[in-house]
């Protein structure tokens, strides 16, 4: 199961507003986003575990609990036994330093938790960045199942033989929130940027 680009619905307002990024790349620079996705461990019925991580151009972006880090593709899924299903997400404007600007504060060292702020939520805020994209519900499904069952029944505690550990550090971390914060930030910026061809226009009178 590879990676499926999905609109964001909670931001579509904001989104309309402004032109997104992958629209951008007929004025300016253009960088090619990918992303990758490796299953892994025994999941749940009917749900897998997946490793997910985003490229630009030529460098691999993920999170883990040293923060995000920066790599050749697509390195941080050499530890795992399955090879990872890598889909062409499109072309943006924005590079990957400027995606890292919007995201580094919330995707801080030490702040990774298994179920609730891991490399999918990193990689699901990092398409919007960068597209206005969402990564695939299902890469993110068995932490939504996983978190609200070890809250009842510690099934999580289970899959992992104890090594799930709830961080304090992500106790108040939402993707949502994360991804309505980049739109609106994203969209005060489209309303400041004066448009290249009035731009010009401007230096003709």
């Amino acid at each position: 199961m590879g990676a499926v680009a999905l609109t964001c619905s909670s931001a579509d307002q904001d989104t309309k507003a402004r032109r997104p990024a992958a629209f951008q790349t007929l004025y300016n620079s253009a960088y090619r986003v990918e992303v990758a996705s490796t299953t892994f461990g025994p999941g749940l019925p009917g749900v897998r575990a997946y490793h997910s991580s985003v490229r630009v151009d030529d460098i691999e972006y993920s999170f883990s609990i040293q923060g995000v880090t920066q790599a050749i593709p697509w390195f941080s899924h050499s530890c795992y036994a399955n090879k990872p299903t890598v889909t062409y997400m499109g072309l943006t404007s924005m590079s990957g330093e400027e995606m890292l600007a919007y995201l580094v504060t919330f995707f801080q060292r030490g702040s990774y938790d298994l179920l609730r702020k891991n490399c999918n939520s990193f990689a699901d805020c990092a398409l919007f960045c960068l597209l206005d994209l969402r990564l695939d519900p299902r890469c993110r499904g068995l932490e939504k199942i996983g978190h609200a069952a070890d809250q009842k029944a510690g099934i999580v505690q289970v899959i992992t033989d104890g090594g799930y550990r709830p961080n304090p550090l992500s106790d108040n971390f939402d993707v949502e929130k994360v991804v309505r914060h980049v739109n609106r930030v994203k969209a005060e910026e489209a309303f400041v940027e004066v448009p290249e061809s009035l731009a010009f226009a401007s230096s003709l009178m």
